[in-house]
């Protein structure tokens, strides 16, 4: 994939190189996310391909928990990244408006992790199964909705975040990313408009986005 053509929301250097690694499809959507190597190459010691994949070879970094060796595989916000060689943890946050930001963060917050429910189904004998914004597959209930978040420690629930008036939330997509504030009202989708939310911010004018652009952080 060329570089300049890339997507916005990559904060990666377009005049590096021609061409940048075009993550897989799944659990991300290639329009944001990057492939796991062009974090290895760019985000951490500008370091060559070929050695970028014998990290990766080797095993030395971790996504959400499980060894990758897949250099295409595809990272993006709600992501928690661990580097073998640096001991170290990154989890990947909205940066302006919604570009991909990479923040070190230390051992015990990489234990937990807040993530939205995007998908919702039944699977036999009835049991419910939550898709959370990062593709991850988790055991949910009726009481869990679409748009309401999970907090995360070893893959169970913590806790619940309802998308409901007078809870925090993060946008991480739009112009209006990376805002955090209270919101205020809660417009339903339908034929001509998807649905909205009203978001007012600690110290700035209050804004309206989309519901697909926040995430809930907060009660």
């Amino acid at each position: 994939m060329k570089r300049l053509a890339a997507s916005k929301y990559l904060k990666i250097n377009r005049k590096a190189s021609k061409f940048v690694t075009k993550p897989n499809p799944g659990r991300h959507s290639s329009e944001e996310s990057i492939a796991l190597i062009t974090f290895v190459k760019e985000k951490l010691t500008n370091m060559p391909a070929r050695e970028a994949k014998k990290v990766l070879a080797d095993g030395s970094i971790m996504v959400n928990g499980k060894v990758i060796r897949e250099p295409k595989y595809p990272i993006g916000f709600g992501d928690t990244i661990y580097v073998k060689p640096e001991e170290a943890h990154y989890r990947i946050t909205a940066g302006k408006y919604g570009a991909l930001s990479f923040e070190k963060i230390g051992e015990e917050e990489a234990k937990k992790t807040t993530l939205k429910v995007v998908g919702k189904y039944t699977v036999k004998k009835g049991k419910i199964m939550l898709r959370l914004n990062n593709g991850l597959i988790i055991n949910g209930d009726n009481d869990i909705k679409v748009n309401d978040s999970v907090v995360l420690s070893d893959g169970k629930i913590l806790k619940v975040l309802k998308l409901e008036e007078g809870a925090k939330c993060l946008v991480y997509k739009g112009i209006h990313a990376p805002e955090i504030g209270t919101i205020t009202r809660i417009a339903k989708s339908n034929m001509l408009m998807d649905a909205t939310v009203e978001i007012k911010p600690e110290k700035k004018e209050g804004f309206i986005t989309t519901l697909d652009n926040i995430v809930i952080v907060g009660a």
